[in-house]
This record gives C-alpha cells, sequence and structure tokens, in this order.
C-alpha cells in the first residue's frame, strides 16, 4: 500500500512541476532546489527526486551531478523537432477527420474560439494555449487517436514554452482566433485542400516569430557553439599539411 502512494504522490509532484514549467511560472534556466520544493510541496525529497528525473526526460529539466537542476532552457532544435513531429500527425490526423467529422464536432470547436476569445479579452496567454490545445484536441479525439494527441503534447515542452512566450508578439492571438474560425468554416465545407493550407500557416507561423523572441528573451534559449564545416577545423588542416 506504501508503494501505491508514493508512485500518486510523486506523479502529482511531477504534474505540479509540469504545469509550473510548461505556464513559464518556473523560467528557463531558473535553478530548481531539491530541498526547497520539498518543503513547499510538503513532502520529502524522494517523489521531488523522481519528478525532476521524468521532467529530465521530457527535456524540461537540467540535472547537474554534484551542481544542481535547472529548468531547461529552451533548444531552437527541439523546438522544430517538436513542430515537426505535431505539423505531419495533425496533417494526418486531419485527413481522417475531415470524413468522420460531426456537426457536434464542429461546435465544440466553436466553443473553444469562444474560451480564447476570452482569454485574450482577458491577456491569459495560459488559458489561450489551453483552449488552443483543446481546439486541435478535437481533431485527434474525433477520429479516435487521443493518445496521439497526448503523445504530442507530452513530448512538445520546447515548442509548447516557445509558443506562450509568442503570444506577446502583436496581433498573434487575434491571427489564431482567426486560422481557426477558418478551419471550421473549410472543415464544415469539406474542403481539404483549404483546411491543409490552413494548418499548414498556423502550425508554421512559430518559424516567422522566433527571430524576434530570441531577440527579446536572449536569457530563455540555448546557445549553440557555432560548428565549423570539416575542412576549417585544425586537425583536418594538420592532416592536409
Amino acid at each position: 500500500m506504501a508503494q501505491i502512494v508514493r508512485v500518486t504522490a510523486s506523479e502529482e509532484i511531477y504534474q505540479t512541476l509540469r504545469s509550473e514549467i510548461l505556464s513559464l511560472r518556473f523560467k528557463p534556466g531558473e535553478e530548481l532546489n531539491l530541498q526547497l520544493l520539498s518543503e513547499q510541496l510538503q513532502v520529502s525529497r524522494s517523489p521531488v527526486r523522481d519528478a525532476l528525473m521524468r521532467l529530465s526526460g521530457d527535456n524540461l529539466v537540467d540535472i547537474f551531478p554534484q551542481k544542481g537542476t535547472r529548468v531547461s532552457l529552451i533548444d531552437l532544435k527541439q523546438v522544430e523537432e517538436e513542430r515537426f513531429l505535431r505539423k505531419s500527425l495533425e496533417e494526418s490526423a486531419v485527413r481522417k477527420f475531415m470524413h468522420v467529422q460531426t456537426e457536434a464536432h464542429l461546435k465544440t470547436m466553436e466553443e473553444t474560439i469562444v474560451l480564447q476569445q476570452n482569454a485574450m479579452k482577458e491577456e491569459n496567454f495560459v488559458n489561450f494555449l489551453e483552449a488552443d490545445n483543446a481546439f486541435h484536441g478535437i481533431i485527434f479525439s474525433g477520429i479516435n487517436m487521443s493518445r496521439i494527441w497526448t503523445l504530442i503534447q507530452s513530448q512538445g515542452g520546447n515548442h509548447h514554452r516557445i509558443r506562450l512566450l509568442s503570444f506577446s508578439e502583436k496581433n498573434v492571438l487575434g491571427n489564431i482566433i482567426d486560422q481557426h474560425r477558418k478551419m471550421v468554416g473549410s472543415l464544415r465545407l469539406k474542403d481539404l485542400t483549404e483546411v491543409l493550407s490552413l494548418e499548414d500557416k498556423h502550425l508554421s507561423k512559430l518559424l516567422q516569430e522566433t527571430e524576434s523572441m530570441v531577440l527579446r528573451y536572449p536569457e530563455f534559449f540555448k546557445r549553440e557553439a557555432p560548428t565549423q564545416p570539416f575542412y576549417m577545423r585544425s586537425n583536418y588542416a594538420k592532416e592536409l599539411s
């Protein structure tokens, strides 16, 4: 029985810390003190340590032996991998959804758009993103593949955080709502070409916003050391001499 209680506590702590990271309440690069977290959550260090290990596997936490733990910086390479994963799977899901969609599905999508409008008025970016995810989740639940959507979300921590950052850019929220409205309209008309075009614009727009976000929040992003072409590296030059 004690083991079951511990697993439940560890899962709850994992979800709590993950939510804090994804909502940017824990900033990229922020130190996470094991003892302090244990005291704040009123639990022993062991389930907190387990949760941090899981978050490390999600690429949301960096653990440095003997040095400490910090929230992972946003890795642009991983952002692109996560975006590619989502775009590939969601476009396939839309093709299937087109054949099974019902008016009830589309009405529910429209309800999430209303939630986004409310969140935009309140400038509540976290709620806006939750409603955004709910909108797209309907596509996967509609084809009985909710587990795929869960996989996309579990593997999309970097993409999630950069999306949240992008909401502070001018007109971003309004444009997302407009694209969602157009998607629902195209789904009603069963215009697959238009829906896929809107999906591509919707899921690729972040590429256009990334540069300005890196300039605005440079401390949040992982910096890769520039790599020289192999023919310029010193060892290779020595081999030629």
